[in-house]
């Protein structure tokens, strides 16, 4: 069997802080060393650079008139032994056999080629004599480098052991408390334990033991205050542990379990819920329970998987039971409001999508009746239009009724959608005779709901093929202003007077739609920002304005 080596306390300090100072201490004297090595290396350099740019300027200045040999002597006379003179064919002409292999080896520090005679001026360093003289020249940096290493051992060996003997005895304490925690007491700490910082670890040791007296003690009242609220919830609360049994139930889950008067498929409520449990199902619906008398009783059931309490324990499952029997009752009443409501929004929807084939049919009835010859066929599509006009009306009045729909506002350009509606009454139009206009500026948008938007030009439009003749002309035009965009229908009809225009715009006001339609094109604007105005008189036709604030294109309206 191995046997586990295990350090003291003082050990584990001693390693720790002389780990640390050794380490500090040594890469101090590296780096003091490397400084000096890169120091003295750079000033060689610069001293080899300044040498033979020297050398260099006297052959330029001197060579041609004292000589290659002047030179090579003057250069002797320097008596430096890194200066090696190469010529131009690589033969030595000054300098020692060492610097020479040297230069083989391309240990150079500096080399200048640039003078009159060709020749290679190179600079050496012979590095075991230049680190011997590094050395010599940090000796006493090496030996206070190792004087402090001594030095900081020595304070590491003292640290460790000056620590170690109050900081066992806390452990010896937190060992005891650990052994028996239902005993746990500040008095188990000890307080003469050495220097300030150790006093404030047990001072802090003691200061966590009285917090823990008091957590424990809320930890209790909070436990109460839990089992309090979970008798008082408004809903039944069970839980069954991993077997099956109940652990833990309130009172109004108590007397939800022991009613045997209400059956679903002839199991009470305990029962289909143990059944549910055991199948490890949850019914999604709500459960429905009647006696003999036919109440009714329905139940929301919630299962929830409890997590572990420990490892050895299994987790069990919680389950809520809660009584929805008027929640039920008062949905099904509002389900069958929201039935209606929704009965009348299809049956407006329904009337809005057929007033348009209508006017498709009537405008081709005109144009058959126009070309037929006998006047029964005549009378009949006179009939017929009659009858159109009728159901118009009707879907006008049914409109009226419907209720207001909810806005869906986006960016709309207006281009395309005048464009649209063009297109769309394009064949009616031609049918009539009716010259179709649409103008718009590339980009123009206003922040509104396009279908509702497109429903107004729809009825303006049919308004004014309705007011002109054969030849006339609707113009659909959007201009864009600093502040407001103007987007107008005007047709060259017959136009109104004084006195029609106070009774359309009469009409609008109490609500009424007569038979332009207006005031629901005055309630669509509304709801989109906009504002209407009729320009309209005898012989000049009619031009209805609409103003809206102008929007770029991308800019959103906060609703």
């Amino acid at each position: 069997m191995r046997r586990r080596q295990s350090l003291t306390i003082e050990n584990k300090i001693l390693m720790a802080v002389v780990g640390i100072c050794v380490l500090s201490v040594l890469c101090f004297g590296f780096l003091m060393l490397r400084e000096g090595y890169t120091s003295k290396m750079t000033q060689e350099r610069e001293k080899g650079e300044e040498l033979l740019a020297y050398i260099s300027w006297d052959i330029r200045q001197f060579g041609d008139n004292v000589g290659q040999d002047a030179i090579l002597a003057g250069c002797a006379a320097l008596e430096n032994d890194g200066l090696v003179i190469l010529n131009d064919r690589g033969t030595r002409l000054l300098g020692t056999e060492q610097g020479a292999a040297l230069v083989a080896e391309g240990s150079i520090l500096a080399e200048h080629r640039d003078n009159g005679f060709g020749w290679r001026l190179c600079y050496t360093l012979d590095e075991a004599a230049f680190q011997s003289g590094l050395v010599e020249e940090q000796k006493y940096a090496i030996l206070a480098t190792i004087a402090l290493l001594i030095i900081t051992i020595q304070v590491g060996v003292f640290v460790s052991y000056g620590i170690s003997e109050p900081v066992r005895r806390l452990a010896a304490a937190c060992a005891a408390i650990g052994e028996r925690p239902q005993e746990a007491s500040p008095e188990l700490i000890p307080t003469d334990v050495g220097s300030a910082e150790t006093r404030q670890l047990a001072d802090a040791f003691r200061r966590m033991l009285e917090e823990l007296r008091r957590y424990n003690a809320a930890l209790a009242e909070q436990k109460a205050l839990n089992e309090n609220i979970v008798q008082n919830l408004p809903l039944g609360v069970v839980a069954y542990g991993a077997d099956g049994q109940v652990l833990c139930v309130n009172d109004r889950a108590s007397a939800m379990l022991a009613d045997e008067t209400f059956f679903a498929a002839g199991q009470t409520l305990r029962l289909v819920l143990e059944r549910r449990l055991t199948q490890a199902s949850v019914p999604l619906e709500a459960i429905r329970l009647e006696n003999g008398g036919g109440d009714v009783r329905v139940y929301q059931i919630g299962v929830w998987r409890l997590g572990r309490g420990s490892l050895e324990t299994k987790p069990g499952t919680l389950c809520t039971i809660d009584d929805v029997t008027y929640d039920k009752i008062m949905e099904e009443k509002v389900g069958e409001s929201e039935k209606l409501a929704y009965i009348g929004k299809l049956a407006a929807m329904l009337a809005h999508e057929i007033r348009n084939p209508l006017a498709g049919i009537r405008a081709s009835i005109q144009v058959v009746g126009r070309g037929l010859e006998r006047e029964r066929d005549r009378t009949l599509c006179a009939s017929v239009i009659k009858e159109v006009d009728r159901i118009n009306e009707l879907i006008g009045d049914l409109l009226n009724l419907s209720r207001k729909r909810e806005s869906h506002k986006a960016v709309v350009e207006l281009r395309p959608l005048l464009g649209e509606v063009a297109m769309l009454y394009s064949k009616l139009a031609g049918n009539h005779g009716v010259t179709m206009e649409t103008t718009a500026e590339p980009g123009l948008a206003i922040y509104a709901d396009e279908a509702e938007l497109k429903q107004v030009l729809i009825n303006l439009v049919s308004n004014g093929l309705k007011a002109v003749g054969q030849g006339g002309r609707i113009a659909l035009r959007a201009q864009g202003g600093p502040a407001e965009i103007l987007l107008s229908v005007t047709d060259n009809g017959a136009g109104m007077d004084r006195e029609k225009l106070r009774s359309v715009e009469k009409g609008i006001a109490s609500g009424g739609t007569g038979r332009y339609g207006l005031a629901i094109v005055s309630r669509l604007l509304e709801q989109n920002g906009g504002e209407m105005k009729i320009l309209s008189s005898p012989g000049g036709g009619t031009c209805i304005e609409m103003r809206f604030r102008r929007t770029d294109t991308g800019e959103k309206e906060t609703l």
